[in-house]
């Protein structure tokens, strides 16, 4: 055989080992170039007689693959010879998948998208006790490309098939057994030697591609629809036409569909947007690896929801942590928490205390009061007294202006935001707020802590609002104003899930109560951003009308919607007598105001330099506040529908509530994007209009 660039071939017992090694790669990833010598790896041990069976290993130390390289994507949705090349890759599988000859995949690490699926084209599949395996494609706006929709049917039960390709969730080993999906579970140092023990018994084991019936085809159907808020609503269905078309027709017409599907989706918007996502949390995740903010405990000062929620996942993260309150019951309730995120084994980590016990040890303490600047400054300046010289102070807050706190600190420089989201244990995003004389040393070690958390970190602006809550509010004013203007509740709320949001503007205020919305949203955002644009008082006035009406949110029974033991039951009756006169709204109107006003908001926080990158936005805007994922941000949204198209679209709207910002027309002018702008080292670097300066 040539020499083979990809692949390092071996044999031991009459089994032909052959190492797959990209070069230049810290994990492989399943190209053409890979699959051509795979191709002529596999056509060789099957003519040479001598050999008994093949495994497939990796060289990579910490993973088996990682699928495909998601930058060649585009280039392979512009190539004519697309189609041919996924013939030609299905052939391969097909042709593994049917050797008299054992194939025995040996799996440690990952084994993502097309590195499982040339694993599946094995008749046996042997993984370490480390393996976690998954077709996430869905998760991309795709379906598997190498014959995963069919190849998985050999193995797993239909259903639990279509659940794992709709959801693209991942399988850690003794899970993946247990499907049905591997066929061994063996210690790291024996996984080679067990995969050329089943390769040289010179027997390949039957795979059966199965067939459904009508009421096998339904099930499966159904299956797909109750998957709970799938990466894509489009590969769903693809999934659901490969996969029936697999069980009903065979495994060829299958094939044929995947194909088909593979084609369809490659080129379509919502899977250039969950690439689009994929690159920018990766990246995001990439600017602080490696840093030296990993702390070993952690000290919370606030046993509420959000400090509970902190410390619970700190402790779920293998970081000792303490959790300080006034409130015996509150500390309990923290406990009881801690113990749900992470078990038996966090809760030996963390400590609730009424005092300052361990926090002088501490290697960061988060300061996670209520939303009172007077109780954070007073609470800045206790922590401040407790802690050592060397501890990093953050403040958790959504909207308080970080540097109004500073002052409390001593050694101000090692003090900023952290805003993070509730539930804090299921939240991915925390907003990292520097004020000027946080110091990058500081800022780098939030960012380490973030990612020792599991969570994405975006450096912001210390800006009214930052970035989320001042988007966010504009989004739920929006909401407001269509109600003022006459728009129906119902057509408020369809519209916007229409577009794409998990939720609409009236039942996400109902979810925080409307109080929270007027002090938050209204009071410490809206009247220091917003005023001079929308009519911020109409707003508040509307808000207070609804609250003095009893209408409150679904923590109180009832809010713009009526509650029945805590679920909807429609809207509130007592609605239309309190919203105001309005001319009414166009069918599709409220839609597209609600995705303009984030849209809108969104430039504006580009243009004063609120974030230190468009992507940055966009990654925010999906993991924080739910702009819709399969839209790829607001920045990208405008990149994909074009900047001279978004300007024409507000030019049918008030300018002065639909700004178009700066850089929108000067990028539609110059026929860029926004993609194509370029990164500031920290957000604040351009001057702040006076309209958003700080109080």
């Amino acid at each position: 055989m040539p020499t083979l660039q990809h692949f390092t071939l071996t044999e031991q017992d009459g089994v032909r080992v052959a190492i797959l090694d990209v070069p230049g790669r810290t994990m492989n990833v399943i190209d053409a170039s890979v699959l051509d010598e795979l191709r002529r790896v596999v056509d060789d041990a099957l003519a040479d007689p001598s050999v008994r069976g093949l495994v497939l290993a990796s060289g990579k130390p910490g993973a088996f693959g990682g699928g495909a390289d998601l930058t060649s994507l585009p280039a392979l949705a512009g190539d004519p010879g697309t189609p041919q090349f996924l013939q030609r890759t299905h052939d391969l599988m097909a042709t593994m998948a049917d050797s008299p000859k054992p194939f025995v995949a040996a799996v440690h690490g990952y084994a993502l998208g097309g590195a499982l699926e040339v694993a599946l084209g094995c008749g046996s599949i042997v993984v370490a006790e480390d393996a976690v395996l998954g077709l996430p494609e869905s998760t991309l706006g795709l379906v598997p490309g190498g014959a995963g929709t069919q190849l998985v049917l050999s193995r797993v039960d239909p259903v639990a098939a279509i659940e794992l390709l709709v959801s693209g969730r991942t399988l850690p080993a003794r899970e993946a057994l247990q499907a049905g999906l591997v066929d061994r579970v063996v210690d790291r140092d024996d996984l080679l030697a067990t995969a050329i023990a089943l390769a040289a018994s010179g027997t390949a084991p039957a795979r059966v591609h199965p067939t459904g019936d009508a009421a096998l085809l339904a099930e499966v159907t159904r299956a797909a629809a109750g998957v709970r808020r799938p990466p894509s609503g489009a590969a769903r269905e693809a999934l659901v036409a490969a996969v029936t078309a697999g069980l009903a027709r065979g495994r060829e017409a299958g094939l044929a569909a995947e194909r088909e599907q593979f084609l369809a989706l490659l080129g379509s918007d919502e899977c250039a947007a969950l690439v689009h996502m994929f690159h920018v949390e990766t990246a995001a995740k990439r600017r602080f690896r490696g840093t030296s903010g990993r702390p070993d405990a952690i000290a919370v000062v606030g046993a509420g929801q959000m400090g509970a929620g902190i410390a619970a996942t700190a402790a779920s993260h293998g970081i000792s942590a303490a959790v300080r309150d006034i409130d015996e019951a509150r500390i309990e309730e923290a406990r009881n928490r801690v113990r749900a995120v992470g078990g038996a084994d966090a809760e030996r980590r963390w400590t609730g205390t009424a005092d300052w016990d361990r926090f002088a040890d501490a290697d960061v303490v988060v300061e996670a009061v209520f939303e009172e600047p007077g109780l954070k400054r007073e609470t800045l300046a206790l922590v401040d007294r407790q802690v050592g010289e060397g501890a990093l102070i953050t403040t958790n807050t959504s909207a308080i202006p970080v540097a109004s706190l500073a002052d409390a600190v001593s050694g101000a420089d090692r003090f900023l935001g952290t805003h993070f989201f509730s539930p804090v244990e299921k939240m991915p995003l925390v907003e990292l707020v520097p004020h000027d004389g946080t110091s990058d040393v500081a800022l780098a070690r939030a960012g380490g802590l973030a990612r020792a958390l599991g969570k994405v970190p975006v450096v912001v602006a210390d800006f009214p609002g930052f970035f989320t809550s001042r988007v966010y509010a504009r989004w739920l004013v929006e909401g407001l104003r269509l109600l003022a203007d006459g728009a129906d509740p119902a057509a408020i709320e369809q519209e916007a899930k229409a577009v794409g949001f998990p939720v609409g503007p009236l039942q996400a205020s109902d979810e925080v109560t409307l109080e929270l919305v007027l002090k938050a949203s209204v009071v410490q955002v809206a009247e220091r951003v917003l005023t001079g644009r929308v009519d911020v008082p109409a707003v508040k006035g509307l808000l207070e009308r609804l609250i003095a009406a009893g209408i409150r949110g679904k923590r109180f029974g009832r809010g713009f919607y009526a509650y029945d033991a805590g679920r909807r039951a429609g809207f509130d009756p007592g609605l239309a007598g309190l919203t105001g006169p309005g001319a009414g709204v166009a069918p599709g109107e409220a839609g597209e105001r609600l995705l303009l006003a984030f849209v809108t908001e969104s430039l504006l926080c580009w243009d004063d330099a609120t974030l230190c990158h468009p992507d940055d936005g966009d990654l925010a805007a999906v993991l924080g506040i739910g702009f819709p994922r399969r839209l790829g941000g607001p920045f990208h949204w405008i990149d994909r529908t074009g900047a001279a198209e978004v300007l024409r679209r507000l030019d049918g709207l008030d300018r002065a509530a639909f700004p178009a910002g700066d850089a929108l027309p000067r990028l539609a002018g110059e026929g860029r994007r926004f993609a194509d702008e370029p990164r500031h080292a920290r957000p604040g670097s351009v001057p702040t209009p006076a309209t958003r300066t700080q109080e």
